[in-house]
């Protein structure tokens, strides 16, 4: 019991830090997108500002790197938790590859057996 506690505590980690990518990525996405805007909005020269949406660029570039090395550990995790004994449990959070609609608890349910 104590290892589907621990497991539950560090899959609602995970999870909440994969929203927050996906939310700093989504919001990257907003300023790129409005930086060329107010350059246009302003009448602005092309080259007003480039150094900073380059730097923008490069800041989801990392970000998207860190999206898919979270990726990685979460597929680690999951072979880990097998390890462990805890291959028929099943950690919910957001995004899970589930069918339905699946609250957003982070909470284990046990996989039955087939």
């Amino acid at each position: 019991m104590k290892r589907r506690i621990v497991a539950e505590r560090l899959a609602n980690h995970l999870f909440t830090t994969e929203e927050a990518v996906d939310t700093t990525l989504a919001l990257m996405g907003d300023l790129i997108a409005a930086m060329p805007r107010a350059r246009l909005e302003a009448g602005l020269a092309a080259g007003v500002g480039q150094q900073a949406v380059d730097r923008v660029l490069e800041a989801a570039s990392g970000m998207a790197s860190a999206r898919r090395s979270l990726i990685a550990a979460h597929a680690a995790l999951a072979e880990a938790r097998d390890q462990v004994g805890l291959r028929r449990v099943t950690l919910v959070g957001g995004g899970d590859k589930t069918d339905g609609d699946v609250p957003r608890t982070g909470h284990l349910h046990e996989v039955k057996s087939a």
